[in-house]
Order: C-alpha cells, then sequence, then structure tokens
C-alpha cells in the first residue's frame, strides 16, 4: 500500500497547493466508471477515511444511453462502488440529446454539465470534482490546435475554475492512475467508445501522441501539459490587464492611444471591449476595426452585427442599431421663460436667474465671447449675460444647417464650432441651442453670443446653467464632464 499512500499524499499535496477545496466542504464527484474518475473517488474517499483531509462526497454519474447496454451496465456499476464507501450517489439520464444543436460529444458535454450543476445544488456543494488528468490535458491542447483555437483556448483546462469545478489529478498521469488501482485493488469500467478513431479526441489519444513521442523522442504530453500551464498563466495576466484597462475606459467607447499602447495586442484588447457590449466579432472583424483606429479617417467607420463602431476623432466608438429614438422633433422649440427654467428630454435642466453686479467673472480660455459664471467651477457649464440682451424669454432648440453665432472674432458656423470642439459627428445635431428670436444666444459648454457679455453698461446681470437631472441618463450626447448638453 505504499505506492497508493505515496498517490494519495500526492493528491493531498495538489489540493493545498492548488488550493482546489477547502476542508470540511461539500463535493460531488463525478464519475464515469472509467480508471480516471474511479482513483480520484477512491483517493478522495481515502484521504477522508484516514482523516488526512476532511471532505463531505457525494458520487454523481449521468447515463448518456448512447452506449447501449454498456451505458446501462456503466450506472449500476458506479452505485454498486460508491455505497459499500458510504457515500450517496445521484443517477442520471437525459430525457433527449437531439434538440440540442451541435455534434455529439457537445450535446452530450452540455447535458453532463447541467446534470452535475443540479446535484451540487441539491447536495449544497461548493465544487464538482472532474477525473481530468495530464494525457486528458495534452489531449485537449492539441484538439483545440487543430480547430485553430486561440492562445487562451490552447491554455485548456483548469486546475479550478470560477464556477467550482475542480480537477485535482490534472497534474497527474493517467498510467499513474491505473497503477494506483492496481495497488490499491480498485477497479473500473473500460469505455469501447474511446476506441472509435471516427472521433478526432480518440485519434489523437491512438495514434497522434504516441507517434510524436516516439519521432521526437520526449515525453510529448508532459510537455504539452506544462505548455498548457504556461499559457495559462499569461492568459491570466493578460485578461487582468485587459480588464483594468477598460475598467477605466468611458462606456460605450475605447480610446485609440490605449489601443496603441496595446501595441499587436490592439485586437485582443478591441475584441474584449466589444465583448462587454455584447458584441462578438470575427478575427477578420477585429483586424479591420485594428486598421481603422491606426489609418482610417476621424469619422470612418464599420458596420457589426447589432450597431457600428465608428472612429470619433481620438476613440472608437460603438452605436447601437436602434437607438432610443429622439422625444422631440428637429422643428420644435421649446420655450424658457427668463427667469426661470426648462427641461430637456435629453435629461437636462437649463435655469436662468438674476445674480448680484460685481459677481466674479472671468474671460474664457477660449476667448470665444463668453463670461464664465462661478458655477462652471464646480462642474456645471454656466455663463454670466447682460439681463437687457436676453429680455423676458428664450427658445431651446437642435441645431439647424446654416446656424451662426456671434463670437468676438466675428460671426462663425456652428458646425466650424463643433469642429473645433472635436464633438462627434452623429451628436452635432442633437446639441441644445439657446435662441433669442432668430439669433442664437448660447450653446451651452460651446460658445455665447458676444454682444450678450456684460459690459460697463450692464445694470443687471442673468446667470444662465445646465445641470443634469437625469443621472441615469444614457445617451452618447450626454457627457458631463465634457458639457454637451443634449436637447432631445
Amino acid at each position: 500500500m505504499v505506492l497508493g499512500q505515496r498517490f494519495e499524499d500526492r493528491l493531498q499535496h495538489e489540493i493545498e497547493e492548488g488550493r482546489l477545496l477547502e476542508p470540511g466542504e461539500s463535493v460531488v464527484v463525478a464519475v464515469s466508471g472509467g480508471p480516471d474518475s474511479m482513483t480520484l473517488l477512491h483517493a478522495l474517499h481515502a484521504l477522508v477515511r484516514r482523516k488526512a483531509f476532511p471532505l463531505r462526497l457525494c458520487v454523481a454519474h449521468l447515463n448518456h444511453r448512447l452506449r447501449g447496454a454498456d451505458a446501462d451496465r456503466d450506472a449500476h456499476y458506479v452505485p454498486a462502488q460508491a455505497h459499500p464507501l458510504g457515500l450517496p450517489v445521484d443517477v442520471g439520464a437525459p430525457a433527449t440529446l437531439g434538440d440540442v444543436a451541435g455534434n455529439v460529444e457537445a450535446r452530450a458535454r452540455l447535458a453532463r454539465t447541467e446534470f452535475l450543476r443540479r446535484v451540487a445544488l441539491a447536495f449544497e456543494a461548493r465544487s464538482v470534482a472532474l477525473g481530468h488528468t495530464r494525457d486528458d490535458q495534452a489531449e485537449t491542447v492539441l484538439h483545440r490546435l487543430a480547430r485553430g483555437g486561440g492562445v487562451g483556448a490552447l491554455a485548456a483546462m483548469q486546475r479550478r475554475r470560477a464556477d467550482g469545478w475542480v480537477r485535482p489529478l490534472l497534474n497527474l498521469r493517467r498510467a499513474e492512475c491505473l497503477d494506483y488501482l492496481l495497488e490499491t485493488g480498485g477497479d473500473s469500467v473500460r469505455d469501447a467508445s474511446n476506441l472509435d478513431r471516427r472521433f478526432t479526441r480518440n485519434r489523437i489519444r491512438l495514434d497522434v501522441l504516441p507517434r510524436l513521442a516516439e519521432g521526437l523522442e520526449v515525453d510529448v504530453v508532459g510537455r504539452l501539459a506544462s505548455f498548457a500551464a504556461d499559457l495559462r498563466v499569461e492568459t491570466d495576466l493578460a485578461e487582468r490587464w485587459i480588464t483594468s484597462t477598460l475598467d477605466r475606459c468611458d462606456d460605450g467607447a475605447l480610446g485609440l492611444e490605449t489601443l496603441e499602447e496595446a501595441g499587436d495586442g490592439a485586437g485582443r484588447l478591441l475584441h474584449a471591449w466589444l465583448a462587454r457590449i455584447g458584441v462578438r466579432p470575427s478575427r477578420i472583424q477585429v483586424e479591420a476595426l485594428v486598421r481603422l483606429a491606426r489609418t482610417g479617417s476621424p469619422s470612418a467607420g464599420l458596420d457589426l452585427r447589432g450597431g457600428r463602431v465608428e472612429r470619433c476623432y481620438e476613440s472608437l466608438v460603438w452605436w447601437p442599431a436602434s437607438p432610443e429614438k429622439p422625444r422631440t422633433t428637429d422643428g420644435e422649440r421649446l420655450p424658457w421663460p427668463i427667469p426661470g427654467s426648462v427641461e430637456l428630454a435629453s435629461g437636462w435642466r437649463l435655469a436662468a436667474e438674476e445674480v448680484a453686479m460685481g459677481t466674479a467673472a472671468q474671460p474664457p480660455a477660449g476667448g470665444k465671447g463668453a463670461t464664465i459664471a462661478p458655477g462652471a467651477a464646480a462642474g456645471v457649464p454656466a455663463v454670466l449675460v447682460d439681463a437687457q440682451s436676453v429680455g423676458a424669454g428664450l427658445d431651446v432648440r437642435r441645431p439647424l444647417p446654416g446656424d451662426r453665432i456671434r463670437l468676438r472674432v466675428g460671426r462663425r458656423k456652428l458646425s466650424d464650432l463643433f469642429i473645433d470642439a472635436r464633438i462627434p459627428r452623429r451628436e452635432r445635431s442633437s446639441l441644445a441651442v439657446v435662441t433669442r428670436g432668430v439669433d442664437i444666444l448660447w450653446v451651452p459648454g460651446i460658445a455665447i453670443d458676444a454682444t450678450a457679455v456684460p459690459g460697463r453698461s450692464t445694470q443687471r446681470i442673468l446667470q444662465l446653467s445646465a445641470h443634469r437631472v437625469d443621472c441615469c441618463h444614457r445617451s452618447s450626447v450626454v457627457h458631463q464632464t465634457m458639457f454637451r448638453v443634449g436637447f432631445g
């Protein structure tokens, strides 16, 4: 029994070193009846019996009903092996495997996953233990490589997943499991389908790996498993960097500078950014977006399923295919009583109130003719104007073609000011424009009519300000930190 106890001690080390299980927790052991899963069952039970690592074990077996009499034999065999150990057993069978898309292996895998989750829930188990070995890991690497998997796929199986699925035998060889069963007098059944070369994984196990080992004269299984482990570390580090980077980005936008910093990883970052939005682009689409970000025009874009990505100056922006319809029409004007306020459908409120003469004011950095009100320093678009130039009321509307505003440097088109302010083309038609008759008085956050600025002859001063009242508004037009006040 020396060999058996040595194997059990190594299994305990794998569990503790990898923090796969916690002492005393409930664990569902997935047992097919084959040598690997039977080894896992007996070795875990031995650790519990020896009080080396206390656990509450439950055995789960799913009869896929794909192998006729052999499948029924296994469904009787597993309980017969577990009951003498004093362990509860749950044997299940899927109603059908024909209603799920995909090949037979995929359908069986999905049914097994759902069954094990149900058993874990009923047993109040935090973990499900699977009997995959180092040999299975090597087979998985080659299988995914043959299917064209990326780096994340080649990292293959994890010893512990976030959902509680653990593989305590993943660093142990299949031959070691067979030796353990032989040493301890354990038994197992043989699955004849594992010899069926119609399945790619079986061809890898029976033909490819042995020939590679013979031709290269190296431990191919060990090398591939170590390669997967190294890739897992690199993949985890990359995922953490991607998560941290995207957490710092604005919702729905990805800065071109951030993409440039990612270097050759720009495509991976782009894919993760779109995945957060719920979009799954193809490799070709990701490559096209990288080219767009690096060489495209400031307004170039690419249509994807569910929407469109556009380059808006220094960012890539996602636009859903069916944005919320504006609650106002292009020709609509909202009256703004002075003093008083008006609420816009975009979630902003424009307010006007009289302030005392001598209120501190400073010229704007841009020199476009506005006098900045004290409220602007608190993160609110606000300006001071001559009350006499405003009159009893104003109107608020969207920009119209040909709109111009008087600045200290002369009259300028709003379209030019929007370009100077680097406002994406899609957002320009949704901005709020405050008018006085036919003249434009103020575009919040952008510019104000130079003739409305308080001067030496001013007798009364008004403060015009914009405040967010809908904090949950998701429109891309409203960026509080950039003072883009939307109309509808």
